[in-house]
């Protein structure tokens, strides 16, 4: 004669009700991967989402106050970013999250986490892939044949620049031409190095009537 089954859940054994929640915890994994799947599927470039304070999920984007160097070589000469069309001041920011001020113009302020170098030159009209650049003159550069666009980041050569993170200090060269490994190198040799300046990292460069006329200076929030 078989004994009976024990009327209580088995050694080992979820219990229904403990069940209910893991279930749906799974269900919403699975759709949150389906959203992320339709969104980045394909061969389009992955959707980036310019976070204004103040939008739902915002938060997410933690505020900052980083610094970087960059510049942008097209065919050998280097690209003017010393206008008025892409200056921010206190009173007039193109956009909250990042932006350049006078007199550094070769310096981005970085306001909110998260925010990538496409997200950057999208502020000032450009249009950046890791394959294509666009001006806001309209003209087109991407790379064939001898020409190519090139990134080089803190020193070292990259595939692609437009989805990365901007980091506090970093010292990027946007280059579209045929140059070699070796002209590019030495075009980053002429990347400034002032980010440091701007965030008070190296107080020994910092100019001896000091940096007060530099708005959003230091690494606290500006207002």
């Amino acid at each position: 004669m078989t004994a009976a089954e024990p009327s209580g859940p088995r050694r080992g054994a979820l219990e229904p009700r403990i069940w209910i929640p893991v279930v749906g915890v799974l269900v919403a994994a699975v759709v949150a991967l389906a959203v992320l799947l339709v969104v980045n599927s394909g061969d389009e470039a992955p959707v980036t989402v310019v976070c204004e304070p103040g939008t739902p999920g915002c938060e997410l984007r933690q505020p900052v106050h980083w610094h970087a160097d960059f510049a942008l070589y097209i065919r050998g000469e280097r690209y003017d970013f010393n206008q008025e069309r892409f200056i921010s001041d206190e009173e007039d920011e193109l956009t909250e999250n990042v932006h350049i001020h006078n007199p550094r113009h070769n310096v981005v302020h970085v306001h909110r986490e998260g925010t990538t170098w496409r997200e950057f030159f999208t502020s000032l009209g450009f249009e950046l892939t890791d394959r294509c650049l666009k001006t806001p003159e309209g003209e087109e550069y991407c790379t064939s044949g001898a020409e190519r666009l090139s990134f080089v980041l803190n020193g070292a050569k990259l595939d692609g620049l437009a989805f990365q993170d901007i980091t506090d200090i970093d010292r990027a060269l946007i280059s579209f031409g045929p140059e070699t490994d070796e002209e590019l190198l030495a075009q980053y040799e002429l990347v400034t190095d002032e980010a440091c300046i701007v965030s008070l990292l190296c107080m020994e460069r910092v100019p001896p009537e000091g940096i007060e006329e530099e708005p959003c200076a230091g690494r606290s929030e500006c207002n």
